[in-house]
């Protein structure tokens, strides 16, 4: 190996070291040695000695580093990175989200979307649901400001922080509003007392609900930070309820009356069966709990928020952007309280505008529902979102000094289209990548991961090597490791070799030695991660 210059050998593409190629521009005459003898094509021994040692070359190459010419030549494909859509901006929102998404995630590193997704689901949650917007008179067809939305990203993504940051002034509102009641009733027989005020709650049964939204005709927020868990809540039941749960539940992103009927707890009906939704989730976690639900359309009911990583070197203060934040929603919330219906509606220019953009949402629906329909469902909700989210940013972009206006203007309605737009973008990354992922793609990372993450880099690599680096490999069974291993091959990280085969497997693999200059920052964070997960098991010596 001394004196051979790997790196400028197996990047560059192949070249001979005989004749340069140009000197074939002039052809050479057939000579004859001997009279008689058959002349000879100088031509064609020129190009046959090329030939012979571009061979040798080729021979040589493999000999000293056991990667074949073509497979050097070829650039490895990033399997590891996941595809992430474009963050949602700061005036995707009206100026009040914006502000304080600027400076939560100048203080903290963690991607703006979740909290900028977050605080326009909080905003939605404080508007009394009788407060609606009229979208079209002549088709009756009003919305209450309701939004079911979940963040979706790595465990340190943020997605907690992100909700607590828009939702803690409403556990606060509803603290203080539940102490006040409870101050109030203390002497009042329990049979007399009226329903207890209610903004929110983080876990909670159909009845309980059923009790709760009966006393709170306004609606609240369902938070809940882990979505798995929510899901199960939906589906939990005795006695073969958990049917009727699931249509209950679903119900709530509509609103509107609701008539319950139990054998147990008899007949009950609420005026407004309507709830906020915000959840978190983890793209694998969220994977295997959709293989084990039915296709409803549950899922399509949300907005999507895929989480990119943080910024590990972010400094700021958002202390005072926090305090604002929660007087704008105290404000709204009684800005907004009614006692019955009321609504506003569009300026023309605003109406022309939502209507533009319905018809390119509905041209988008059918152009997508043949090749991606889950997708093309997600996409069919846009337009009662796209209003819903009009109606949170009127109310949120009028200074609390000033009285609500009776119609939704044109800023509004452009805020929204923006924000929508985004959401389109993190839909199709859910719908078209995380929920589609096969399981030999997902293995194929998993083994590329580890790859990169060895301590040294690698030239050779056997299936019992795969095994030792690799846990879900070796859980896996045999037909689902070949695809996996196939598809590594297939993008050029492993090529098979051919000299003698054990159970049907080459004895091993060539590593592509750019691998490892590729994807060099992924194997830092893989060896750093198992070195922490090492660390919290057994602790330092």
């Amino acid at each position: 190996m001394a004196g051979v210059n790997l790196t400028e050998i197996l990047g560059q593409p192949f070249q001979a070291t005989g004749q340069p190629s140009d000197t074939r521009e002039t052809p050479l005459e057939p000579i004859t040695f001997f009279p008689g003898d058959k002349p000879v094509d100088l031509n064609q021994a020129a190009a046959d000695m090329r030939a012979k040692a571009e061979a040798e070359e080729r021979r040589e190459l493999r000999r000293m580093t056991g990667v074949s010419v073509l497979f050097a030549q070829r650039k490895p494909r990033d399997l590891l990175r996941m595809v992430t859509p474009p963050p949602f901006d700061f005036d995707d929102v009206c100026l009040v989200i914006g502000e304080m998404a600027h400076s939560y995630a100048a203080a903290t590193g963690f991607d703006r979307s979740g909290v900028i997704v977050s605080a326009v689901t909080a905003a939605a949650s404080v508007i009394d649901d009788r407060y609606k917007l009229t979208v079209r008179r002549e088709s009756n067809w009003h919305v209450s400001a309701r939004q079911w939305s979940f963040l979706c990203g790595g465990p340190a993504a943020g997605k907690s922080p992100a909700i607590r940051a828009a939702t803690d002034a409403i556990k606060a509102m509803h603290a203080e509003r539940y102490l006040d009641w409870e101050a109030a009733n203390k002497e009042v027989p329990p049979k007399e007392r009226s329903a207890p005020p209610a903004l929110y709650t983080s876990d909670s049964t159909v009845p309980a609900l059923s009790t709760a939204l009966q006393g709170n005709p306004r609606g609240m927020l369902m938070l809940t930070e882990e979505f798995s868990s929510w899901v199960g809540s939906i589906d939990s039941g005795e006695r073969g309820d958990a049917v009727k749960n699931r249509g209950d539940w679903l119900q709530l992103r509509d609103g509107g009356s609701r008539q319950i009927n139990r054998v147990e707890r008899g007949s009950v009906f609420v005026k407004n069966w309507g709830v906020s939704v915000l959840a978190a989730c983890t793209p694998d976690g969220l994977a295997r709990q959709m293989k084990q639900m039915p296709e409803d359309g549950l899922i399509q009911r949300f907005i999507p928020c895929i989480l990119g990583a943080p910024d590990l070197d972010a400094k700021g203060d958002a202390t005072q952007a926090m305090t604002t934040w929660g007087r704008w929603l105290e404000w709204a919330f009684k800005a907004t309280t009614q006692g019955a219906d009321c609504c506003v509606t569009f300026t023309p220019e605003a109406q022309a505008m939502f209507e533009n953009e319905v018809r390119s949402v509905r041209e988008l629906v059918i152009a997508t529902e043949q090749f991606a329909p889950a997708y093309a469902a997600h996409l069919g909700k846009h337009p009662g979102m796209l209003a819903e989210v009009a109606l949170v940013f009127h109310v949120f972009r009028v200074h609390p000094d000033n009285i609500l206006p009776s119609q939704v203007g044109p800023e509004a309605v452009a805020c929204a289209i923006r924000y929508m737009r985004k959401a389109r973008r993190h839909a199709s990354t859910l719908y078209q990548s995380i929920l589609s992922a096969s399981p030999a793609f997902e293995l194929a990372r998993a083994l590329a991961r580890s790859i990169v993450a060895s301590e040294a880099p690698m030239t050779t690599v056997s299936r019992a090597d795969l095994s030792a680096m690799c846990s879900d490999f070796r859980k896996a069974d045999d037909r689902l490791r070949r695809e996996a291993v196939q598809l590594l091959e297939d993008a050029d990280w492993l090529e098979a070799q051919t000299r003698g085969t054990y159970g049907g497997w080459p004895r091993e693999y060539q590593v592509h030695p750019q691998v490892f200059a590729l994807f060099a920052r992924e194997g830092d964070l893989w060896r750093a991660r198992r070195a922490a997960v090492k660390e919290a098991i057994v602790g330092t010596e």
